[in-house]
C-alpha cells in the first residue's frame, strides 16, 4: 500500500515544555530502490515525494504534517543524524521534469547543481510551512534523507536520526472560536493527515455555541434559480442541518467587496467565523459566482475558475491589492475552511437535471453491486509512462471487497469498452489520460476518445450515477461552453452525480508522481480508506494532504484548478444508510428490459417492471439528449408489461441508424436502457 511514510518508525513523538515536537526517523536500506529511466538513475522510497524545482536532481523526501498549539508556528526543524550510509557506485540522478500532461514529453535542462560537487540538497529540511485548517494550526515540512554530490556521483542516505520541530507563539496568528459541528468535521479528516492525531483535542480551537437559525449549508446563486433549488434546500434542512438559498443580489446589497466574488467570499467568512457555516454550493456557470485565477508558473497562467477561493478563508487572496486574485504572492495558505461545490449551468433545464440527479442519488439509489464497483482507466501519457501507474496507486486504497474494473492502455493498444463498463454499473470512475475541454483520450490507436463530447451521451446510467475524478488537462475548463465535466454532470441520461476535473493543466514529474497524480491518490485514500464519505469533505482533505507535501512545486496550482461539480454535502453511495445517512428505506425502482430485437430495423418490444403505480413516461432520446419520441405517457399499474416502438420519430419519420437511450420516469424513480437502430 502506498502510505505516506510507511517505513518511518515514530519510536517516540514527544512534546516538550516549550511545545517542541521530537521524533525518531529510521529508514531501512531495503526500502531504497534504484532503477533506470532514459539512461538516468532514479532513486525512490515508499511514499516519497520530490520537493525540488524543474531541472534539479530528482531526490525524494517524506512529508510530515503536525498539529501545533493554537497561535504558534514552526520556527525551525533540526535533524540530528545518527547513521548515514553511502551507496556503492556512482549515480547520475535524473532531473526533475515538470510537464503538462497534454504537451509532448521534453526532458528538463539540468540546473547548475549538476556542475558542482556541493552536496544537494544543502539541508535535509529546506522549507517549512504553517497554516490554519478550520481553526486548527498545522505545520509541515519534507525531510529529504538523501545527499548527492553530482560531479563525483556520490549518493548517501540518512538511515536514523532524531528530528526536532521547534515551535513558538506567532503574534500574527489569531485564535478563533468555532462551533462543534465545524470543529468535529475538520477533526475527523485531520486524523488521516497529521502525524500526531492524539493532540487533536488538545490543540483544537475554542468552541462557541451555534445560534439557532444559522445555516450550516447554503446555496448561493441568482434569484432566478431559487425556486428550482428549493427541493435540495429542503432535503438539506432534513438531513444536513439548517439550510438556505442565498441570492447573489442580496449579498451584493449587504456585503462590501471590490467585486461580486469578493462580496460572496466576505459573506462566507462572516457565516463561517461568526455563525455556523460548513458547506457552500455555488449555483451557476461562468459569471458572477466564479473567481478567475491569475496564478502563474513560468510562462503559463492558470486563468480559469478556482472555487478554492471560497474554501480557504484566510486573508483576501489579493494581498498586493492589484485585483488579480490567487497569485503566488497573494499570501495563500490553501488549507481549507469550508466545503464547496458547484452546480455549473446557467440553463434552467440543465440545472433541473443536476438537481434531479442529486436528489435521486441522495434519496433513492438502488441497491446492488454497482455501489462497490470502481472503474480505473489508465491511458498512455508519454512514451513509456502510463496513467495505469496512478490507477494502481489509487487501487491500493480501494477495499478488498470492492470490484475494480481496470481498463489500461499499453504499447500494444487499449480497450474500448469503457462506456459499456460504466453503464453496467459503478459508483466511482477515475479516467487518467490526456485531456482537453471536450474530453479525455487514449494516447494512441483509434478510437481515441475515452469519455468525451463524442460519446458521453451513450452513458445511460441514470439510476446508478458515478463520482468521477481525473488529473487530465482542462477537462473542467469552466470558462468554455460545456466542458466534459459539465456535460457529465448535467446529462439527462446519466453520467455523473459529482465530477472533480481540472480547469487547467494537469502536472506530472516523470518518472516520479507529480502533484496532479498525488491529488488522485489522496482522494482515493480519503474516500475509501479514511471513509470520508461526504464528497466535498473528501475532496477538501485530499487537497489538504497535497498541500502538506511542503516544497513540492505546483501543489497550489493543482489545488486551485481541481473544482468539485456537485453538492459538497452529498454522501457517497457506499457510505449511505437510508436517505443521506438516515433510516428511511428507499422504495423499489422501476426497470426497463433490453429491447427485443436489438439492433432492430422495423420495430422492437421493450419490457418494464413498475413497483409503484402512478403516472409514468417512457421516452426515446438521441445521443445529444434531445427527445426523439414519447412512447408512453400515462398511468401504469404495479407489475410487468411491455411497449412496442415502431422505430419512428414524433413526426412519423424513420429514425436514422444509431444508438438511442430510452428512459422511464415513474413515481418511484427512473430506469434506462439503450436501443440500436439498424437500417
Amino acid at each position: 500500500m502506498l502510505k505516506i511514510g510507511i517505513f518511518v518508525l515514530f519510536a517516540a513523538i514527544s512534546i516538550s515544555h516549550s511545545e517542541d515536537i521530537t521524533f525518531d526517523f529510521t529508514l531501512d536500506m531495503d526500502d531504497v530502490q534504484v532503477s533506470q529511466w532514459m539512461n538516468d538513475d532514479v532513486i525512490s522510497i515508499p511514499g516519497g515525494v520530490v520537493p525540488f524545482e524543474d531541472g534539479n536532481p530528482s531526490l525524494q523526501g517524506i512529508p510530515y504534517t503536525f498539529l501545533l498549539p493554537q497561535g504558534s508556528s514552526i520556527t525551525d526543524v533540526t535533524v540530528d543524524v545518527h547513521t548515514r550510509v553511502t551507496l556503492d557506485g556512482k549515480y547520475d540522478i535524473t532531473p526533475v521534469n515538470y510537464l503538462v500532461f497534454s504537451r509532448p514529453f521534453a526532458l528538463a535542462e539540468r540546473s547548475s547543481v549538476y556542475l558542482s560537487n556541493t552536496p544537494f540538497p544543502a539541508s535535509p529540511v529546506e522549507q517549512t510551512a504553517c497554516g490554519n485548517r478550520t481553526g486548527f494550526r498545522l505545520g509541515s515540512f519534507t525531510l529529504v534523507p538523501f545527499s548527492y554530490s553530482p560531479l563525483e556521483g556520490e549518493l548517501s542516505v540518512i538511515t536514523s536520526a532524531t528530528v526536532t520541530v521547534e515551535c513558538s507563539q506567532d503574534p500574527e496568528v489569531q485564535d478563533i472560536a468555532l462551533t462543534s459541528r465545524q470543529i468535529n468535521t475538520a477533526a475527523t479528516g485531520l486524523q488521516g493527515i497529521v502525524s500526531n492525531p492524539s493532540r487533536i483535542a488538545d490543540y483544537a480551537p475554542a468552541v462557541r455555541e451555534a445560534t439557532d437559525g444559522d445555516p450550516v449549508w447554503v446555496a448561493i446563486g441568482l434569484a432566478s434559480f431559487e425556486s428550482l433549488l428549493q427541493p435540495l434546500v429542503d432535503l438539506r434542512n432534513q438531513h444536513t442541518g439548517e439550510s438556505e438559498y442565498v441570492t447573489v443580489e442580496w449579498i451584493e446589497a449587504n456585503y462590501s467587496g471590490w467585486d461580486t466574488q469578493e462580496k460572496i467570499r466576505n459573506y462566507l467568512k462572516d457565516q463561517f467565523y461568526s455563525h455556523s457555516l460548513v458547506y457552500a454550493l455555488m449555483v451557476g456557470d461562468y459569471g458572477p459566482t466564479t473567481r478567475i485565477s491569475w496564478l502563474k508558473y513560468g510562462s503559463d497562467t492558470l486563468y480559469d475558475v478556482v472555487d478554492h477561493y471560497y474554501m480557504d478563508l484566510d486573508g483576501t487572496w489579493d494581498y498586493d491589492n492589484d485585483h488579480q486574485y490567487c497569485e503566488a504572492n497573494d499570501g495563500l495558505t490553501y488549507y481549507t475552511d469550508l466545503y464547496v461545490g458547484r452546480f455549473s449551468s446557467n440553463s434552467t433545464s440543465l440545472m433541473q437535471n443536476i438537481v434531479d440527479k442529486t436528489m435521486f442519488y441522495a434519496t433513492t439509489p438502488p441497491a446492488g453491486s454497482w455501489q462497490k464497483t470502481a472503474v480505473l482507466i489508465g491511458a498512455g501519457l508519454w512514451s513509456g509512462y502510463w496513467g495505469s501507474a496512478v490507477c494502481e496507486d489509487m487501487d491500493d486504497f480501494i477495499p478488498a471487497d470492492w470490484a475494480v474494473e481496470k481498463l489500461y492502455e499499453t504499447s500494444g493498444g487499449h480497450p474500448n469498452n469503457q462506456v459499456a463498463v460504466i453503464n453496467a454499473g459503478c459508483s466511482f470512475v477515475a479516467p487518467q489520460g490526456h485531456g482537453w475541454y471536450g474530453g479525455i483520450s487514449w494516447l494512441n490507436y483509434s478510437p481515441l476518445d475515452i469519455i468525451a463530447i463524442s460519446n458521453y451521451n451513450q452513458l445511460v446510467n441514470l439510476d446508478r450515477l458515478a463520482v468521477f475524478h481525473s488529473m487530465s488537462c482542462t477537462t473542467g475548463e469552466l470558462t468554455t461552453s460545456g466542458c466534459i465535466a459539465e456535460r457529465l454532470h448535467f446529462s439527462a441520461l446519466g453520467g455523473a452525480v459529482a465530477v472533480m476535473f481540472n480547469s487547467s493543466y494537469g502536472w506530472g514529474t516523470p518518472p516520479a508522481m507529480g502533484p496532479s497524480e498525488w491529488l488522485e491518490v489522496h482522494f482515493a485514500e480519503q474516500l475509501f480508506t479514511n471513509q470520508i464519505y461526504e464528497i466535498g469533505v473528501a475532496q477538501a482533505f485530499a487537497k489538504d494532504a497535497l498541500y502538506s507535501m511542503t516544497g513540492v512545486p505546483l501543489t497550489g496550482w493543482v489545488i486551485q484548478e481541481n473544482n468539485l461539480l456537485g453538492d459538497p454535502a452529498l454522501v457517497f453511495v457506499s457510505g449511505q444508510t437510508g436517505i443521506e445517512g438516515g433510516q428511511v428505506e428507499s422504495p423499489m425502482l422501476p426497470a426497463l428490459g433490453t429491447p427485443f430485437p436489438n439492433p432492430f430495423s422495423g420495430s422492437c418490444s421493450i419490457s418494464y417492471d413498475i413497483p409503484v403505480s402512478g403516472t409514468t413516461s417512457i421516452t426515446v432520446f438521441d445521443l445529444s439528449g434531445r427527445v426523439v419520441r414519447s412512447i408512453y405517457s400515462g398511468s401504469l399499474p404495479v407489475g410487468t408489461g411491455n411497449v412496442v416502438f415502431d422505430g419512428s420519430d414524433s413526426n412519423g419519420n424513420p429514425l436514422p441508424p444509431g444508438c438511442y437511450p430510452v428512459v422511464l420516469n415513474g413515481p418511484s424513480g427512473t430506469a434506462s436502457t439503450m436501443m440500436v437502430v439498424a437500417r
